[in-house]
């Protein structure tokens, strides 16, 4: 017969490591659902996910993207700093003004979230780079980090497009909702003289997923720690480690932030703040009843002059 002592501990045991194995299979399907790319859809460029926002802008965007798919580009491809093969499409003016390049946001495609806005840098006369984000597109990874890693990707091309171009070239980075964010924070890593604009940026990982749990009436005092330990264990990536605001602090590089007040994934006055905290390295402009990523279509004339004049200036 079993002492009595030793069957509690064997129950307490038993209950203990189903109790570890439930929380690392929950921290797993939270990666899952919120870290890992890409999900069924995602790379299609004209699956607008049935969202509301685009209903009335649905033919328009898809018109965008057909013209930008016809239009001749060359593939790229660089090694991350994680070994990772990174991929872009580049788009050659001749004689260009400069060279932007592109980044997209979260669980996007290039071509559907630049639809407008690479159309808008060719016409301006830029030579652009169009690219797939780690885990999107034709670009290598499984993880989304939020920009934790992305800004070092954005280094990377930045360098690439300085080999290719030469260490003076006109550069601007542009990046709408998370690769705005990824561009905001390293606008102090890629030297000076380089503009940048950021559509519907946040400002850190963890102020976006925090505002995310809030839209859904949780806490996120109680889960942002828990998926940031998700983060940890299944994309090796701590969420913490990235901000807008240190980044800004420290460069002198122009830039520009544009946002809708209608916003419905980032609330603008995530990015008001970056404003409020440094106006005088900021020009931030507001677009009134637009919504995530939707500034461009909702006002094309005023978006276009915005852009016009801050790459003239």
């Amino acid at each position: 017969m079993l002492d009595p002592l030793l069957i509690t501990i064997i129950v307490v045991s038993s209950i203990v490591a189903f109790l570890l194995i439930f929380f690392f299979v929950a921290l797993f399907i939270m990666y899952r659902f919120i870290f890992y790319s890409p999900r069924k859809g995602q790379l299609d460029d004209f699956n607008l996910f049935n969202s509301p926002n685009f209903a009335s802008y649905e033919n328009w965007i898809k018109e965008l993207i057909t013209s930008l798919k016809e239009r001749p580009y060359e593939d790229l491809y660089i090694d991350s700093f994680d070994k990772l093969k990174l991929h872009a499409r580049l788009f050659e003016n001749k004689n260009p003004k400069g060279i932007a390049i592109l980044f997209h946001g979260y669980r996007g495609t290039a071509y559907r979230d630049f639809c407008g806005g690479a159309k808008e840098a060719i016409d301006l006369g830029y030579t652009v780079i169009l690219v797939d984000e780690r885990a999107h597109g034709l670009s290598k990874g499984h993880s989304i980090t939020f920009g934790v890693r992305e800004v070092k990707d954005v280094v990377s091309w930045v360098n690439f497009a300085k080999e290719k171009y030469g260490a003076n070239i006109n550069l601007v980075l542009i990046g709408i909702s998370m690769g705005g964010a990824t561009v905001l924070a390293a606008s102090d890593k890629v030297g000076d003289d380089v503009k940048i604009i950021a559509d519907c940026p946040y400002s850190s990982p963890k102020i976006i997923i925090s505002e995310s749990i809030k839209s859904m009436h949780l806490s996120p005092k109680l889960l942002y720690p828990i998926l940031n330990l998700s983060a940890k264990m299944f994309a090796h990536t701590n969420m913490n480690k990235m901000s807008a605001y240190d980044s800004i602090r420290n460069t002198n590089n122009k830039i520009l932030i544009i946002h809708g007040d209608a916003d419905s994934v980032v609330p603008y006055k995530v990015s008001q703040k970056l404003y409020e905290t440094f106006p005088d390295k900021i020009q931030y402009e507001i677009f009134p009843g637009a919504n995530h990523g939707l500034s461009y279509l909702k006002d094309v004339n005023r978006y276009r002059q915005i852009i016009s004049k801050f790459l003239r200036d």
